[in-house]
């Protein structure tokens, strides 16, 4: 048995009987060396004799670490190959799960119905996530033109300043699914030169909706929305002029990342109106309340100046009333028709305060 199999414990059992064995040895020579051929030999046997048996002894401990090993080995190795074929089966089932998902639903997008629902949706779910809100800030299909020309567009989104941009989902995917499956590198080029065929007739088709026209105070372009950023990839790696063509011909095509920055934009535009449309306000009322307290704090003027006049008008009717009107009806006491002495009002002293505040002094003067 190779040393190299055997485990740690067993290498240094086997390395201690061999020196055992050397250190006898030794002592064996030495003796016949020194003595007589027969008395060496008998003392060699006797002295080897408890070497045997403990030779014996660990050759069988040996044995049975061995045992003991190969048995672990072998219940190590099984639960290994148990564990991996487990996870094979559970790979192969995922992967199974998988491919049918996707077989699935690469037969519901190969419809062509099924593949505009689903660009609307991404569409709409992106337009929400953007913070925008339906029927104040985008509106969906709706319908738009003259009596010479109609148009539905997926949906007009609402610009501060009463503009508006007009996007279209567009779904090429035959030819895209079509490559995905495809081996052989020929069909390949193939498939993905139509693909990129189909998004340029997107453009064109695009192109002569002319949106523009239709929708009033719309932008001068139209945003193509391409649902997952494979379609236009894969396009552009086809036609790299492909943006350049659709520029040309007033199209954007978007991206859910390209679209979601430019919805996110307009969001932040509709918040800065609303603050500006407040400010406003804001403004508006100011003016409002300054040109009332003013109104306010002229009454208040009047109220004071009518307060001092009755004041002074009462102190005159005190004095009248003194000097004149009691003086005559003392003299009825002194006659003895009268037990009251009659006492003469109190003189008021007290004026009203006057507005001190410039602004209210300025403009209610």
């Amino acid at each position: 048995m190779a040393t190299s199999n055997l485990p740690l414990e067993s290498v240094l059992i086997l390395l201690a009987i061999g020196a055992l064995v050397g250190s006898c040895i030794t002592a064996g020579l030495f003796f016949i060396r020194t003595r007589n051929a027969a008395a060496a030999d008998v003392a060699v046997i006797e002295a080897l004799t408890p070497v045997a048996e403990s030779l014996q002894a660990l050759a069988a401990q040996v044995e049975r670490h061995e045992r003991t090993n190969v048995a672990a080995q072998t219940e190590l190795r099984t639960a290994l190959t148990t564990t991996w074929e487990s996870q094979v089966q559970v790979l192969q089932r995922s992967t199974d799960d998988v491919r049918r998902e996707a077989s699935r639903l690469a037969e519901v997008l190969s419809r062509t119905g099924a593949r505009g629902r689903w660009g609307e949706m991404q569409l709409r779910r992106l337009v929400e996530a953007s913070g925008l809100l339906d029927r104040v800030d985008f509106v969906e299909q709706a319908t738009v033109g003259s009596i010479d020309a109609v148009g539905r567009p997926d949906m007009i989104i609402r610009l501060a300043g009463n503009r508006s941009v007009v996007i279209d989902a567009k779904v090429p995917l035959a030819a895209f699914l079509e490559a995905e499956q495809t081996t052989d590198e020929a069909s390949l080029q193939l498939r993905l030169r139509q693909h990129a065929d189909a998004v340029i007739r997107h453009i064109d088709a695009l192109k002569t909706r002319d949106y523009q026209a239709l929708v009033p105070n719309n932008a001068e372009f139209v945003v193509m929305f391409l649902p997952s950023e494979a379609l236009l990839e894969t396009a552009l790696q086809m036609r790299p002029d492909l943006l350049d063509y659709a520029f040309e011909r007033n199209v954007v095509p978007a991206t859910p990342t390209t679209l979601f920055a430019l919805l996110r934009t307009v969001s932040l535009t509709w918040r800065q109106e609303q603050l500006a449309e407040h400010a406003e306000e804001i403004r508006v009322l100011g003016i409002e309340l300054h040109r009332r307290l003013v109104t306010m704090a002229t009454h208040f003027s009047r109220v004071g100046q009518s307060l001092d006049a009755a004041v002074s008008n009462y102190n005159k009717a005190v004095g009248s009333l003194e000097t004149r009107v009691l003086v005559t009806a003392r003299q009825f006491g002194e006659l003895g028709t009268g037990d009251a002495e009659l006492e003469a009002p109190t003189v008021l002293h007290s004026t009203t305060r006057p507005l001190s505040a410039p602004e209210l002094i300025a403009d209610a003067g």
